[in-house]
């Protein structure tokens, strides 16, 4: 169908062709009722009385509207008249890329500024799930402005059965078969040559070639035949970039290599991780500027190796802004990951990061470390289940918390170096003059130790208990910071009560001669300081700064905001933060690794099903009567942790405390009636008890003020005692509360930590783990005595009995629930343990942590608390310079 001038489709009237080809016609229109000239496209007359390739115009449309992104071209309208499709698109003045490579190879700096943009606009489609699949010159256009269009999206889908040239493919419909090919011979990735399903990393590869293209002038994989062209695509790799004639840099080779890779997994796993590499070449990105990056050209994507590229755009960007003619300018950009990092640490000069990730396969949280500006992470191996990393002044070893202990280890190898026991130890610091600051639990005061692990000493310890006799909320001192002179610190100071009217928690200043407390800023959040500011969340979590003086340890003037959003984790006011004191800010917009699912598991390992939907919830414990689970659930927009009691068949769940105040670790009584808990109050925590209908009011039974804590474990056999854990700056022991009130009595104390206290079955003996050989190890001991005891584990914590009373569960130190066959009825025996499965348990956030599972009364089955990495796994944002006033 040909139209002529001044002919109407609808509103569009016709003013000169522009173009034909198999898939239609396309002329230079106006809009009649806008008053703009736009590119209207028809379908051929033959297609018209196809169904199916008028359905897939129609697709190609919708996929192409729903993209809004100025490297996609732009479509207005879709129509008919007189049974002619058409579809309306904004005009373009300019020539496609094939038009300027076929006049010869472009410069580097064009070819990367246009590789920058094609990548950002495959970005756009593929966050949609849009995969072109026939990316070519010939689909890029480029105007006169040097802006790059992507066109027809979609198109791959569409072209007419049979009509390839030379250096074409036959194509066929939106769903591909397996074994048919898609896709134009030269710019075809491996798997589209197989006939296998294409994805965003099929995009790359194209985009790889078009790379290539624009280099050197030439086709990576051009042969005579089609089938020649799809073999070399298959089993070649192209010839070398770089001449005489048009030099390439090698940093820019690898990263067209990489885009080249035959293995999908060995490529670039999005457009957004490749346009952040051209980006670094370039120093022209809006997003991002920096010098040249080196990327190995074949590396498997690790849950590190994106940071490690992150970290080389980093210190690229910053030699970047040193050499600006504007001084201070301030520059934010987002680096995504593949897996999820929950705590992390700048060093002070901001030349390293130390940050922890999940291990998928063992559910264990690891330590890494990186050096601002390589593309290599090192995994510190000794450190499962580490948590809150923090560095040595001079950024060679690197602290942290783990199975119970502050340890240290020096990033260029060697052992690991136990420094003190802590329990729930929130946040450390290391000082100029060598000495480290820590707070060993959740509700205690802040420590000192000698960095060789001499010297170990409370430093606010005094402070804490003149708030405590004046009745004021002071119930715990974490997050400590040293500043610069190694003798001042920062710390927070707050409590875990009402938030409503709360005019004394916040970030104080104090010494280590633990003599003056002056508070520095109201909040309730982890932080961090520059040279200029100080980082931390505000009351709605989001990234706040205010105007900092570490000399003084003063702030001026009022906050502002950074982001409209920060990690933040309601249990221990921890926030997704780290500061290096030259200006360098990297945050999280959630807190990595807390995401979990009650998860039923058999013997052998094998999953059963899940119980739920995935949130941030701890300390599953099943009723007596399996019927039930009691799970604390943190709601993280009311900033507030309750118990819930949960259908163990997952058919409903309820809200069983219902406090602003934070209510955790729900534990059955032997006939199912009661749940204990608990509670934290204005000052101090409690123990609760409630009757497990949810229809009376709670009785207190306990209240513990200063630096202790208190958590049910675990009831008698008559249900009239309640062995809990309590614990204190310095560890933690057995004590047995009544359940009916009264004064409650040490079970259980020796010079470490004891914890996990379970009262068998038959109400004879008591399992529990401690940390008094200098390891946390599981034992039994006699009920109501605690006369001897017997060591039945290698390693581990958290026994659980089987309701018969003739096997132990623990967790080993590996994540491995272990299970111990024991005799019990004539005195006490037991056999080697035995593993079970990894249990593959949530990385633990909460000072009220005690249980990642339960099992059923036959031993059976197993209720785990397992990690969940989330469907998306949120980018670290970077911020250089955060001080300054303006992003560039």
């Amino acid at each position: 169908m040909t139209l002529a001038q001044g002919s109407k489709l609808g509103p569009y009237e016709i003013q000169a062709p522009l173009g034909a080809g198999g898939m239609g016609e396309v002329y230079r229109a106006h809009d009649t009722r806008l008053g703009r000239d736009v590119a209207l496209k028809i379908l051929p007359e033959s297609f018209t009385r196809d169904a199916d390739r008028l359905h897939r115009f129609e697709q190609e449309a919708r996929a192409i509207a729903a993209l809004n992104h100025p490297n996609v071209l732009a479509v207005f309208d879709i129509g008919a008249t007189n049974g002619t499709p058409f579809l309306v698109a904004e005009l373009l003045e300019g020539e496609t890329l094939r038009m300027l490579v076929d006049r010869g190879a472009l410069s580097q700096r064009k070819a990367i500024d246009y590789g920058v943009q094609i990548a950002h606009g495959l970005a756009a489609a593929h966050e949609k799930g849009i995969v072109h699949r026939d990316l070519k010159p010939e689909n890029i256009f480029v105007t006169k402005d040097a802006h790059i269009k992507i066109l027809d999206f979609g198109l791959a889908k569409l072209v007419q059965k049979g009509a390839a040239r030379a250096d074409g493919a036959t194509l066929t419909s939106a769903q591909t078969a397996a074994g048919v090919v898609m896709g134009t011979a030269s710019y075809m990735a491996p798997e589209q040559v197989r006939g296998e399903v294409a994805d965003a990393r099929t995009d790359i590869f194209a985009l790889g070639a078009v790379l290539y293209e624009m280099l050197s002038g030439k086709r990576a994989f051009h042969r005579d035949t089609p089938a020649e062209t799809m073999t070399a695509a298959l089993k070649e790799d192209p010839p070398e970039i770089s001449d005489s004639a048009h030099p390439v840099s090698p940093s820019l080779d690898r990263i067209v290599r990489r885009c080249l890779e035959k293995n999908p997994e060995q490529r670039f796993q999005s457009a957004k991780d490749l346009s952040f590499a051209l980006s670094a070449l370039s120093g022209s990105d809006s997003t991002v500027a920096a010098p040249m990056v080196a990327i190995p050209r074949k590396v498997s994507v690790t849950r590190w190796s994106a940071i490690a590229v992150a970290l080389a755009v980093v210190a690229g960007a910053a030699w970047f802004l040193a050499r600006r003619p504007v001084a201070h300018a301030r520059m934010q950009f987002a680096i995504p990951v593949v897996g999820e990092v929950s705590h992390m640490a700048l060093s002070a000069d901001g030349s390293m990061l130390a940050f922890v990730s999940t291990d998928e396969s063992s559910g264990l949280p690891m330590l890494y470390v990186q050096r601002i500006g390589s593309t290599e992470a090192t995994l510190l191996s000794g450190t499962e289940g580490a948590s809150y990393p923090f560095w040595s002044p001079d950024a060679a070893s690197v602290a942290f918390f783990a199975n119970g202990k502050l340890q240290k280890i020096a990033i260029s190898g060697g052992a690991r170096q136990v420094l003190a026991t802590v329990l729930a130890a929130r946040g450390g610091s290391w000082g100029r003059r060598n000495v480290i600051i820590y707070s060993p639990d959740a509700g205690s005061a802040i420590w000192r130790i000698n960095a060789d692990g001499t010297g170990e000493a409370p430093v606010t310890d005094a402070m804490m208990a003149r708030n405590a006799d004046a009745n004021k909320q002071d119930e715990t001192h974490r997050w400590a910071t040293f500043l610069p002179d190694g003798n001042h610190f920062l710390f927070w100071a707050g409590n875990f009560g009402n938030t409503n009217d709360d005019r004394s928690s916040g970030i104080y200043a104090s010494s280590l001669d633990g003599k003056e407390k002056r508070l520095v800023v109201l909040c309730r959040s982890s932080f961090g300081y520059d040279s200029g500011h100080l980082y931390y969340a505000d009351t709605e979590r989001q990234l706040a700064r205010i105007a900092f003086d570490p000399s003084a340890a003063t702030v001026s003037g009022s906050a502002d905001l950074i982001a409209n959003a920060v990690g933040f984790q309601p249990s221990t006011f921890w926030t997704a933060l780290t500061v290096a004191e030259n200006g360098t800010l990297v945050y999280s917009d959630t807190t990595g690794g807390s995401l979990s699912a009650l998860t039923w598991v058999d013997r052998s390992g094998k999953e059963l099903g899940r119980l739920g939907e995935p949130g941030v919830m701890d300390n599953p414990t099943i009723s007596p009567d399996g019927s039930r689970v009691a799970v604390d659930i943190s709601d993280l927009k009311a900033n507030n942790v309750d118990v819930w009691l949960e259908s163990a068949t997952g058919a409903r769940n309820a809200r069983f405390t219902f406090d602003p105040a934070e209510e955790v670790v729900g534990v059955w009584s032997r006939d199912g009636s009661l749940v204990a808990y608990r509670a934290t109050l204005a000052v101090g925590t409690g123990l609760n008890v409630k009757r497990s209908t949810g229809l009376e009011q709670e009785k207190r039974l306990l209240q513990v003020r200063g630096t202790e804590n208190v958590f049910p474990n675990s009831w008698s056999l008559d249900d009239r005692q309640i062995l809990c854990t309590v614990s204190t700056a310095t560890g933690s022991r057995l004590e047995l509360v009544p359940a009916g009130g009264g004064s409650p009595t040490v079970f259980l104390s020796n010079k470490g930590s004891v914890t996990n206290g379970m009262i068998s079955p038959d109400g004879k003996w008591v399992a529990y783990a401690s940390d008094d050989s200098g390891n946390w190890e599981v034992y039994v001991t006699n009920f109501p005595g605690a006369a001897g005891k017997w060591q039945i584990s290698r390693g581990g914590a958290e026994p659980r009995w089987r309701a018969d009373g003739r096997e132990i569960f623990y967790i080993a130190p590996t994540g491995m629930l272990m299970a111990v066959p024991v005799e019990a009825a004539d005195g006490f025996s037991s056999e080697a343990p035995t593993p079970l499965f990894q249990t593959r348990g949530r990385a633990s956030i909460s000072s009220s942590d005690l249980f990642t599972y339960d099992a059923t009364r036959d031993g059976q089955r197993f209720l785990v608390n397992r990690y969940v990495k989330p469907d998306r796994i949120p980018p670290l944002n970077i911020v250089l310079n955060a001080s300054a006033d303006q992003t560039h």
